[in-house]
């Protein structure tokens, strides 16, 4: 699949992953409608970018706002090839010590939105035959600790994501699902910011805690799309962690359930308990 002169939406687009995807999909030639919650942050991402692009400040929690995006978007480039429904968030926090409404917040932005930005993304992309890419995470795969709220959302986007991608098969609509360790973001940088977190994530197997370059998942996102892949993996270390998810959740709960009683000694300092 080509991506010259496709026209694509990228979702949580002013920064991070979103918009390095956008810029990537930009140099092989697409043109690109950024879509974030942000509006100040989109005329930052999109001077940055060297290419055709437009910008729509929308949140995807709503859904007439993120159907007006997409009418938006294929009104400006005659139709929609590509979706990546990015937009995330994440707050840190166990199950008993977690503010009940950030949690439910995270399950909002993440499986919501993402549910919404399917809903309005799909018409236009069984028009075209186009492609639809799912970003959820390794966390789907072999959740840990202090990020419930977060592997929750992105397991539920893996499911999603399968199970849309039997029902829109007949209709020519392709489905690809991202999953990515940590990526210097702006979202893993307020991860490490909060130390129950950080220390939960020193529990994890070496290669797994790294974090690593975004710039390689918005290029694995990118050849996904041009070979629709059904899977998109970066580091390449993650395709046997979802190979064996079961055998490898075991090992990264080892060093986990040692971690958690100062997990949750700094979680309770945090909240001045």
């Amino acid at each position: 699949m080509s991506l010259q002169s496709n026209a694509a939406v990228v979702t949580g687009a002013a920064s991070g992953l979103g918009l390095a995807i956008a810029r990537a999909l930009v140099e092989q030639g697409a043109r690109v409608a950024l879509v974030d919650i942000d509006e100040a942050g989109l005329e930052t991402a999109a001077r940055s970018i060297d290419g055709e692009t437009m910008t729509i400040a929308a949140d995807t929690t709503d859904a007439e706002a993120i159907a007006r995006a997409m009418d938006a978007a294929a009104a400006r480039f005659g139709g929609l090839d590509v979706v990546v429904a990015n937009a995330g968030i994440t707050a840190a926090g166990t199950v008993a010590g977690i503010d009940p409404a950030a949690w439910e917040r995270v399950v909002e932005v993440n499986l919501l939105g993402t549910w919404r930005t399917v809903r309005a993304a799909l018409p236009h992309l069984m028009r075209s035959r186009g492609r639809l890419v799912l970003i959820a995470s390794g966390f789907a795969a072999a959740p840990g600790p202090h990020a419930s709220a977060y592997a929750a959302s992105k397991a539920a986007i893996e499911s999603l994501g399968r199970t849309l991608r039997i029902e829109v098969a007949h209709h020519g609509v392709d489905v690809g699902i991202g999953y990515f360790a940590f990526l210097d973001t702006p979202l893993v940088d307020r991860i490490e910011a909060d130390p129950a977190a950080a220390r939960s994530r020193a529990a994890m197997p070496a290669a797994l805690r790294r974090t690593y370059p975004v710039a390689g998942a918005a290029a694995a996102v990118v050849r996904g799309i041009e070979r629709r892949a059904d899977t998109i993996v970066y580091p390449r270390l993650l395709r046997g962690q979802l190979l064996a998810r079961g055998l490898l959740g075991r090992w990264s709960e080892s060093g986990w359930r040692k971690a958690m009683p100062e997990v949750e000694r700094l979680e309770r300092e945090a909240r001045g308990g």
